[in-house]
């Protein structure tokens, strides 16, 4: 059995596409402001918590890939 490992385009689209996600499901939260719509907020919740790991997913690929920590990633994006 072979085990795929995506490769990092395929990490930014899914960090991307988890964005728009979170997106779409933060307006139909709160759609202004003034309102916030209580019934949307497990959807909220769900999709901040697939953009997170989506989010942590790249994060390591890149410290996997370079050997570096998180740490001097964090240093280099803040450069």
């Amino acid at each position: 059995m072979t085990t795929m490992t995506p490769d990092g385009h395929d990490l930014v689209t899914a960090v991307r596409a988890a964005a728009a996600a979170h997106q779409t499901t933060w307006e139909a939260l709160v759609p202004n402001h003034f309102e916030i719509n209580l019934a949307a907020e497990d959807a909220e919740e769900i999709a901040y918590s697939g953009m997170a790991r989506a989010k942590a997913a790249l994060r390591d690929h890149i410290c996997r890939t370079y050997g570096i920590s998180i740490r001097e990633l964090s240093s280099l994006a803040m450069s």
